[in-house]
């Protein structure tokens, strides 16, 4: 099935079982592509296979009632914020065990938000989210670029075509949304 008769099928006014059923054979892969670039960056407890977050994703998008999705960019870009969500979720669940097991005071962060990032703890992940709660307030946009690159594993190029903005539009947007998480973390 080609991408057109995707997005036909996602403008639907109401996308069934049915529908979700016949549609995750067709972006099954691209979601795992999409997986894989998120869980290649944030090297936390590995709980959470590429197949399992795929699955969540799919799960949290065709549960919610009333999902209006138009079109397949617009599809992918569902699922890159679900996967945010599950990550920050388990991060925070992560960390409640973590801090139930031990009662260790809060070690500085180290976070290399760059364009091969790599994130090491739930807390990181979490404290990553305020920030971006923050920026999203503070310039939707770019809080959207950091979403797609950082949750999503979007290249600036793919970001740019979402977004109808040039790639080198996205990349300065990019430096300024990472220059305001950095210094949201102190």
């Amino acid at each position: 099935m080609k991408s057109a008769q995707i997005t036909e099928i996602l403008n639907k006014d109401k996308i069934d079982n049915d529908t979700w059923n016949q549609i995750l054979p067709i972006v099954y892969n691209q979601l795992k592509v999409i997986a894989r670039k998120v869980k290649h960056g944030h090297k936390q407890d590995q709980n959470l296979n590429t197949t399992s977050l795929v699955h969540e994703a799919y799960m949290k998008m065709q549960n919610h009632q009333g999902l209006n999705v138009q079109g397949t960019k617009h599809f992918y870009r569902l699922a890159a914020m679900a996967m945010r969500q599950i990550l920050v979720d388990t991060a925070r669940s992560n960390l409640r065990v973590k801090r139930k097991k031990d009662d260790e005071t809060d070690r500085q962060l180290e976070l290399h938000l760059e364009i091969n990032y790599q994130v090491t703890s739930p807390q990181e992940i979490i404290d990553i989210d305020k920030a971006l709660v923050n920026l999203e307030n503070l310039d939707p946009r770019l809080a959207e670029i950091v979403v797609y690159h950082f949750y999503g594993g979007y290249t600036f190029e793919q970001i740019g075509e979402m977004l109808d903005l040039s790639k080198r539009t996205i990349i300065r947007d990019w430096k300024k949304a990472k220059a305001f998480i950095f210094s949201q973390l102190g």
